[in-house]
């Protein structure tokens, strides 16, 4: 895992993919961060990632 310390505004870039991951905004323990990339270039929050992974799995198993 890279850990990394940004400022609000700065950001992190993927290149290969073509992401850059912002930091919006810092309030307290809470920090917001914006996300580009491609249109082809999905972007999930881990559990919704996890639920379409579950849902998706049983189908791939009838095929």
């Amino acid at each position: 895992m890279l850990v990394l310390s940004r400022k609000l505004g700065e950001r992190v870039l993927v290149p290969h993919c073509g992401l850059s991951v912002t930091v919006v905004s810092v309030e307290g323990n809470v920090v917001r961060l914006g996300f580009t990339a491609p249109a082809e270039v999905g972007v999930f929050r881990e559990e919704v990632w996890q639920r379409i992974s579950t849902e998706e799995e049983p189908r791939a198993r009838i095929k």
